[in-house]
């Protein structure tokens, strides 16, 4: 299930394919949500991205249409 505004939830998992900052598919949860895009805390990822995760800070924003829910 993708994510919109309306039913992007704080708290909520989801998963996330690469980014430009990401070199892998990860999830997160959902911290704060904004008009187009959402800021997640990363929560799992792939090893190879473990250091652009301390980069990072373990938050990243995401647009929301790259979201999908975790069931």
């Amino acid at each position: 299930m993708t994510v919109s505004k309306s039913n992007a939830k704080v708290g909520m998992i989801v998963t996330v394919k690469a980014t430009e900052d990401m070199q892998a598919p990860f999830k997160g949860r959902i911290e704060k949500v904004y008009e187009n895009a959402a800021l997640l805390t990363i929560t799992d990822y792939d090893a190879s991205d473990e250091l652009n995760v301390k980069a990072l800070h373990d938050k990243i924003v995401v647009s929301l249409k790259q979201l999908k829910k975790v069931s």
